[in-house]
């Protein structure tokens, strides 16, 4: 199942790229979209960076989801970004897996300025290799994959307008 989020800053692309790589930042999203605990890690080379991530989130899934997962979804998240254009525009990529569970989704990420904002999207794929209701836990993973795009950009928004 494909998933397409879009989130938009009021800030330079410089400005949103400091502010994904903070691990203060990292936390405080992670924090909203109630994981029960992370462990973050943000490796910088020249002007790439990764972004290592693992989350403790509480099974807030449908029963059938559940069976797969068990009492929490742990998610071990990769984020690796690379250079800054010269505009600041950035290219990266993204992977998601679920610890112990047959659920991945892996994708692209681009930050671009657009209509005078910065723009963070990702594309990427969601793949549960389960027989008979794999397309069902990809539907679940979905939803919760938006609704944590949508909580990191309210996150975001308050971040750069200096909630922090």
């Amino acid at each position: 199942m494909d998933l397409h989020t879009e989130q938009r800053y009021d800030a330079d692309p410089a400005a949103v790229f400091a502010m994904l790589v903070d691990e203060t930042f990292i936390a405080r999203k992670t924090a909203a979209a109630k994981a029960l605990r992370h462990k973050a890690t943000v490796t910088r080379t020249d002007d790439r960076a990764t972004i290592e991530l693992t989350r403790v989130m509480p099974p807030d899934v449908p029963d059938y989801v559940r069976r797969f997962v068990g009492e929490t979804i742990d998610v071990k998240q990769v984020d690796v970004w690379g250079p800054a254009a010269p505009d600041g525009s950035r290219q990266g990529t993204i992977k998601l897996d679920m610890v112990g569970a047959p659920v991945t989704c892996s994708g692209t990420m681009t930050l671009a300025t657009a209509d005078g904002r910065t723009v963070v999207r990702i594309a990427a794929a969601i793949k549960a290799s389960v027989p008979l209701v794999g397309r069902k836990i990809e539907s679940a993973v979905h939803q919760g994959l938006s609704e944590a795009a949508k909580i990191e950009e309210q996150v975001g928004r308050a971040w750069l307008a200096g909630e922090r």
